[in-house]
């Protein structure tokens, strides 16, 4: 009867060192969240594959960034997380967009996690009201890319250009009248 106490006794110290493992964070807030990462962007996942550039493994997700908070501008960024949720790695899914919080390190470095405050951008209306208008946008309203327009416009130094002569136009009118 004793052995079957010990028994008993040694399960439930393994099943709590076990529990003990699983992933445990603290709540950041926004402005955490943004002061601990090294890059904060939003982006669409293209590409979920197994991580082979890191020795933790886990998962590498691809990401076309949209908007970007923090961190250098690229239109692609790579991003590393734990292979399952128990390791605090973040689930993402292929197609859909997110906002994420990477953290840097030496082992790694774009990591995320369950721990920061990454999240889908329909559930991350607090964040983005907080981060306020992004630092460089790949996208506009209408999704189209940035900086790709067919005409010149009429603003800068092509502006500047004519008002120049029309100025100069108007002056040499002025001269012929007097």
């Amino acid at each position: 009867m004793r052995w079957l106490v010990v028994l008993l006794l040694s399960l439930v110290s393994v099943a709590q060192t076990s529990e003990a493992r699983a992933c445990s964070c603290m709540q950041l807030s926004p402005s955490e969240g943004l002061s601990s990462s090294h890059a904060v962007f939003t982006g669409e996942v293209t590409d979920i594959e197994p991580n082979k550039a890191t020795r933790f493994r886990g998962l590498e997700i691809t990401l076309r960034v949209k908007r970007v908070w923090k961190g250098a501008p690229q239109e692609e960024i790579k991003v590393h997380t734990a292979g399952s949720s128990a390791a605090c790695g973040y689930s993402f899914v292929k197609g859909k967009t997110y906002l994420v919080y990477a953290l840097r390190d030496e082992a790694d470095p774009m990591r995320v996690s369950l721990c920061s405050r990454t999240a889908p951008v329909e559930n991350a209306k607090e964040d983005l009201d907080f981060l306020g208008k992004p630092s460089h946008r790949f996208d506009d309203e209408g999704g189209r890319r940035r900086n790709c327009s067919a005409s010149p416009g009429t603003t800068g130094a092509p502006g500047l250009g004519w008002m120049v002569l029309l100025l100069a136009g108007a002056t040499l009118t002025a001269r012929r009248l007097v």
